[in-house]
C-alpha cells in the first residue's frame, strides 16, 4: 500500500473527551452561520468545571479539514470574516459516555490497495436518554452540525455516497468505505 492516513483524535484529545464524563453538560455554544443547527468551525461545550472547544479545522491533508478538541480558553466563539453571531443551547445533563464515530476509506487502484484514510466523522456525546451529536457531516465540510435525539447513529452523517466509485472519472480506482464507533 502507498499511504495509509490516520487522522484520528490524538491521546490528549481523547483524555478531554474522557474527562467530560460524570460532569454536567450546561450549555452547547455554536457561532452561526447557516441553518439553526450548524455552526462554522467551533464549537463549544460548558461544563461544570471544564469547558471543551470541539473545531473542524484545515490541516495539512490533502483530502479535508479535521475535527480536532481542545480545552477552551477566554476567547469568544468568532467567525471569521463574518463575526461572531452565537447560539446557546442549554443541556443541564450528566456525560453519561463519550465516543467517535471513525470513517475508514481504503482507495484501491487496479485491483490493489493504494492508500487508505480513517478520520473522525462524529463526536458522540451521551447524555443517559438521549446523545449529543457534533458532526462534520461530509468529509470536506468546514461546518459541525449540532444534533440531539436517542439514536446517534441514525443521526450522524452516512459518508459511504461521498465515496461511491466513478468510472467516468476513472475506472481503475475503487473505494471501500466503512465506519466504526470507538468508545472512549
Amino acid at each position: 500500500m502507498i499511504g495509509a492516513a490516520d487522522k484520528g483524535l490524538s491521546p490528549e484529545e481523547r483524555s478531554i473527551l474522557r474527562d467530560m464524563v460524570g460532569r454536567e453538560l450546561l450549555t452547547v455554544d455554536a457561532a452561526v452561520v447557516a441553518r439553526g443547527d450548524l455552526s462554522w468551525n467551533t464549537v463549544r461545550l460548558h461544563l461544570d468545571g471544564a469547558d471543551v472547544d470541539v473545531d473542524n479545522r484545515l490541516a495539512d491533508i490533502v483530502v479535508d479539514g479535521l475535527l480536532s478538541v481542545r480545552r477552551s480558553s477566554l476567547e469568544t466563539l468568532a467567525l471569521p470574516d463574518v463575526g461572531a453571531d452565537t447560539t446557546t443551547r442549554p443541556v443541564h445533563k450528566v456525560v453519561t459516555g463519550v465516543s467517535v464515530l471513525v470513517d475508514d476509506v481504503s482507495i484501491h487502484g487496479g485491483g490493489t490497495p493504494v492508500a487508505s484514510l480513517s478520520y473522525p466523522q462524529a463526536i458522540l456525546v451521551g447524555l443517559g436518554d438521549e446523545c449529543l451529536v457534533l458532526d462534520k457531516e461530509t468529509w470536506f465540510s468546514e461546518m459541525i452540525a449540532v444534533k440531539a435525539g436517542p439514536d446517534p447513529l441514525a443521526l450522524a452523517y452516512d459518508g459511504a455516497a461521498d465515496w461511491e466509485d466513478d468510472p467516468d472519472e476513472d475506472p481503475t480506482t475503487h473505494y471501500e468505505f466503512s465506519s466504526h464507533v470507538e468508545e472512549l
